[in-house]
């Protein structure tokens, strides 16, 4: 009897060791949400939840609770394994702590212009598409193109402009890249631009527009001179814009899971940046006939939404 009780004794111990060692390796995700009830960041963080098989805790950096030491206690706690950043003031709060955390980032313009010198624990899921993918889209949609006019700020597309450029000659277009510092520049620029170009390629850059004031500048000057306007969000397409190419935002909190469970399972991520992995193709056809654009036939089975 005196064995019998030791034994058992014996496996309550090894099994309350066990129990203490699997909820220590029990790692917990935080995601860091910009700000919550924006569409754009809370579908991505939806998705994202969908495929995560781990613990998440969700913080929301709008909240008048979230201060700058609260965020910190967050991101120094041992068990919080890995830092899931949506939007701009996300990344930007959490990259000090990248030395002992893993993090990963998505829904930021031009992720180059915060990214940190040293970037060995960051991944992410780039805002922007492969830019020589995007052209040569383009072409696929109407063959003739060959001059296409941007206006951008280098505070938020410097380094994609540049990369914009080297991969227009592959393809064969012309990018005529208009650069300005501030809003009060647009006006003249774009006048100047119109004059020369077939399309016009309105990019994510908030000094370009911020406001839905400026779009309907943009879509009203662009009629004046004929020309057309691709852009990058579906929403675009009822005012104005002739055709729209979007990262579909549930897969991109597809694709941060899928890097996330890498991490948490030690599992080597040879991608750390990646590109969005899936599109949303919109197509206005009263203005692609009022712009007598000639699209490819090959190219509509591309299409996810045709406006009549």
């Amino acid at each position: 009897m005196k064995y019998l009780v030791t034994f058992f004794i014996f496996i309550f111990g090894i099994n309350t060791i066990t129990i203490c060692d699997l909820c220590a390796d029990q790692k917990r995700i935080i995601i860091l949400n910009t700000s919550q009830g924006v569409s754009k960041y809370d579908i991505v963080i939806q998705h994202f939840r969908q495929n995560i098989a781990y613990p998440i805790k969700s913080y929301n950096l709008s909240s008048s609770h979230i201060s700058p030491h609260k965020i910190k206690s967050i991101c120094s706690k041992p068990d919080n394994k890995l830092i899931y950043c949506v939007g701009a003031k996300a990344c930007k709060e959490s990259f000090p702590f990248r030395i002992n955390k893993k993090i990963i980032f998505s829904s930021i313009i031009n992720w180059q212009r915060i990214m940190p010198n040293k970037s060995n624990n960051i991944y992410g899921v780039s805002n922007e598409f492969n830019s020589e993918m995007l052209l040569t889209l383009f072409r696929l949609f109407v063959a003739d193109i060959d001059n296409i006019g941007i206006i951008y700020s280098d505070k938020y597309n410097k380094e994609w402009i540049e990369e914009l450029k080297a991969n227009a000659k592959k393809v064969k277009i012309n990018v005529m890249a208009q650069k300005i510092s501030q809003r009060n520049e647009f006006y003249q620029s774009m006048i100047h631009l119109l004059k020369h170009i077939k399309v016009f390629w309105l990019i994510s850059d908030p000094v370009v527009m911020n406001s839905q004031k400026h779009l309907f500048e943009i879509t009203y000057l662009c009629n004046k001179y004929k020309v057309p306007i691709f852009s990058y969000n579906a929403i675009f397409i009822n005012y104005g814009v002739t055709l729209t190419v979007s990262a579909d935002l549930p897969t991109i909190g597809g694709q941060a899971a899928s890097i996330a469970n890498d991490i948490m399972s030690n599992t080597d991520v040879s991608n750390k940046i990646q590109f969005p992995a899936g599109s949303y193709i919109s197509v206005n056809m009263p203005l692609v006939k009022k712009y007598h654009l000639h699209i490819n036939n090959d190219a509509f089975g591309l299409i996810n939404n045709i406006k009549e």
